[in-house]
């Protein structure tokens, strides 16, 4: 007996963010930049922004049920609640190796709507007609775990509807392996996450990916200053830093800043 999908059946669902506070913030920062693989760090990121997808509350669970192409949207999306007015990235050319700066609205990117059947892809195979669900997250984490086997049937395992799907994913021809893979890529959603150009040193044309975890989210370091900074001026506790609005609490770190300034260049002063 086939088993239901486990992949989230809406391809872009309504979302809630979590409010812009300094929590939410550092949850941000500190799964972004974690000694884990991209797609765990991109479950932890989710899981830390967003409050609700569609009439769900989000989990980590939900995160990785999600199809990969709606994660990497809404990877996108949080990076332009971090940074709204970045326009400038830089990107490396695939011919020389060259690092080159890329301008690029990410607002513009291109989405691809997911197939009529989403999540489910049927396929006739060799061993007869299949279900496949389009890849999510939990597939990625799995994949990123394993070493050695092949990935590309590993994921037909993965995604296979069949009470014997991890047995038939060997048995599966090539052209049955590419009639799948063509199939899953027809009805899952995609975001253009690659952006054409020109090498400007070498004049090669480049397709540049544009990853969100190179240049979207806060670093650690520079929310742990801030509260370092308010506490040490105010006494505050770093959970009622935290509390307290990102913006609020980074325009009175730059207060303390400029205060600490002033006071240093009136030390500094010759008689």
């Amino acid at each position: 007996m086939d088993r239901q999908p486990s992949t989230h059946p809406v391809a872009f669902p309504a979302v809630a963010w979590r409010p812009a506070l300094g929590t939410a913030e550092l949850a941000a920062a500190e799964a972004a930049t974690a000694a884990a693989p991209r797609p765990q760090r991109a479950t932890a990121l989710l899981d830390a922004v967003i409050e609700r997808l569609e009439d769900a509350p989000m989990t980590p669970e939900l995160a990785r049920a999600l199809s990969c192409g709606t994660r990497e949207w809404l990877l996108h999306r949080a990076a332009l609640r971090f940074r709204p007015d970045l326009t400038w990235f830089e990107a490396n050319c695939d011919t020389c190796g060259a690092a080159y700066d890329l301008s690029l609205d990410l607002r513009a990117m291109p989405l691809r709507p997911a197939g009529a059947a989403f999540p489910v892809a049927w396929v006739e195979t060799s061993l007869g007609r299949r279900g496949f669900e389009a890849p999510n997250g939990g597939h990625e984490e799995a994949l990123a775990g394993e070493a050695g086997l092949d990935p590309r049937r590993r994921l037909l395992a993965l995604c296979g509807l069949s009470a014997a799907a991890a047995e038939e994913a060997l048995r599966f021809t090539e052209a049955d392996c590419a009639r799948i893979d063509a199939a899953l890529e027809e009805v899952s959603p995609e975001l253009g996450e690659a952006a054409a150009s020109t090498c400007p040193s070498c004049g090669s044309a480049v397709a540049a990916r544009v990853d969100p975890f190179r240049f979207g989210y806060p670093a650690p370091r520079g929310i742990l200053r801030e509260i370092h900074l308010l506490a040490s001026a105010y006494g505050w506790s770093q959970e009622a830093i935290l509390a307290m609005p990102a913006a609020r609490r980074r325009n009175y770190a730059a207060l303390i800043e400029r205060d600490r300034q002033a006071r240093s260049g009136r030390r500094g002063a010759l008689p």
